[in-house]
């Protein structure tokens, strides 16, 4: 201990001006420094009493709001419980014009399609026809141009036929 108090005897100068120091700050916080804290801690204060005032009054208008919501949702139940039944049979009514509809389209289309085939069918049994009597008309040519006998005459038909075959394309 007895090494402390020359310590402190060397060193009392910078303790005086640190006191001082502290005592200036201390002066200048109480007179500079305390007011706008306290103003500030005020404002606070009030402003959160508001926001408690706000959130109270909120919170009444929501319970008034959630009692009108309750009620009307009980309203509307009813209106969309008719609305389903209504839209059901409408949408009934509407499937079975549909399907009217669509059976009418596939009977028109089938008809189409028959009528389309029997003429495919026309125009091929006339092209065969017009082939076979040009084969029949080159065939005759060439009997008149020359004259036949047994093997002449297959050797003919069988020209005819490969010629055909080669135009048709079997």
């Amino acid at each position: 201990m007895d090494d402390k108090i020359p310590f402190l005897l060397n060193h009392a100068d910078s303790f005086w001006y640190g006191l001082i120091a502290f005592v200036v700050f201390a002066f200048v916080i109480a007179k500079f420094g305390i007011k706008p804290i306290v103003t500030a801690i005020d404002a606070r204060d009030q402003r959160i009493k508001d926001q408690l005032a706000e959130a109270e009054r909120t919170a009444n208008k929501a319970q008034e709001l959630q009692a009108k919501l309750n009620t009307e949702l009980a309203g509307a139940e009813a209106r969309i419980a008719e609305m389903m039944n209504d839209a059901r049979r409408d949408a009934e009514a509407s499937k079975a014009k549909v399907l009217d509809a669509g059976r009418d389209e596939v009977e028109a289309l089938r008809n189409k399609a028959l009528r389309e085939i029997e003429a495919a069918r026309y125009q091929a049994v006339v092209a065969i026809r017009d082939e076979v009597a040009q084969i029949a008309a080159d065939v005759a040519g060439k009997i008149l141009a020359t004259e036949l006998d047994g093997a002449k005459h297959q050797q003919l038909v069988a020209t005819a036929i490969d010629d055909y075959e080669a135009k048709a394309g079997v």
